[in-house]
């Protein structure tokens, strides 16, 4: 048996613990008593080759239990190594696509949820209409009102990107966001999706998508690898009650508009409904928002 898998089994690790000792005793009792009466008994001398093996077995012995009592108090309780596992960058959107599958409710904790609304959305709403139910999406993204928010994402929070729209100043990142924002009044539409909106003044440099399935923990930069955490693990239940608390702290974005299709001439009138500021977009700001909106991109 090995140490690892004893440890999952407390009957087991009494088990291991006592028979390694009693044996450990055995053998000691046996090396310093009874052989030497035994070859006493029989007229010869206890030494040579016998007892320098079993010294050698009793060392051995002794360090084993040693060393699996140091593993046993060391290994954290419920923590196993199948808990994490490290993705490689170009496998990170198949493990996206794969966590997707018979999802009932996604969420994300992030940026500008750019991958979410030109992958994630698609993808489930296409299963939701094929199974004819109802799934849940809850985003919690940047606050585009939030000047400071957004100038720090844009000065370190993303990585070059071949694809997508580039990110280089407070203005990218407010279009980004208010896109990601228009991308959810759109698949909200449907009857199969209810989709809730959150945002906060708080940038972090890790992102979690969150599903039915698993919990993935990326960085926006290509080349860096992600964690990924399976459902019932540690890690997966951690990360997601820290989403719903984060969820409750944040500003909640109203996505029963009265508006239905989206143009320049009710443009700022949505984001006014939605509860968004508008001091910052000018017509230069609605073209390019549009125009984002009208093209959402994969950003790799």
């Amino acid at each position: 048996m090995i140490v690892k898998d004893i440890i999952k089994s407390p009957a087991k690790l009494r088990a291991y613990f006592i028979g390694l000792a009693v044996f450990l005793v055995f053998m000691i009792v046996a090396n310093y008593y009874l052989l030497p009466e035994a070859f006493i008994y029989f007229g010869g001398q206890y030494d040579g080759a016998i007892p320098s093996f079993i010294n050698n077995l009793i060392a051995l012995l002794g360090s084993s239990l040693i060393a699996s009592g140091f593993i046993w108090f060391l290994t954290p309780s419920g923590l196993d190594s199948s808990d994490v596992n490290v993705i490689s960058s170009h496998d990170i959107k198949d493990s996206l696509n794969s966590m997707l599958n018979r999802t009932e409710r996604f969420s994300y904790y992030g940026h500008t949820a750019r991958w979410n609304r030109a992958v994630t959305f698609p993808k489930i709403l296409e299963q939701a209409k094929d199974l004819r139910v109802t799934k849940y999406i809850d985003l919690i993204i940047i606050d585009p009102d939030d000047a400071s928010a957004c100038d720090l994402y844009a000065s370190f929070g993303h990585g070059e990107r071949n694809k997508g729209r580039k990110i280089q100043t407070a203005t990218d990142v407010r279009i980004e966001l208010l896109t990601t924002f228009l991308c959810c009044l759109e698949i909200n539409k449907s009857p199969f999706i209810e989709i809730g909106l959150y945002v906060t003044d708080r940038v972090s440099i890790s992102r979690y998508d969150i599903s039915d399935n698993a919990l993935m923990m990326t960085k926006p930069y290509q080349g860096d690898p992600a964690l990924y955490f399976p459902k019932n693990t540690f890690f997966y239940s951690s990360y997601k009650e820290e989403f719903n608390v984060a969820k409750q702290q944040c500003k909640k974005i109203n996505l029963n508009i009265s508006e239905k299709d989206i143009n320049v001439s009710n443009l700022n009138k949505v984001l006014c409904e939605a509860g968004f500021q508008i001091d910052y977009v000018n017509n230069e700001f609605e073209t390019e928002l549009l125009k984002a909106f009208d093209k959402v991109e994969r950003p790799y």
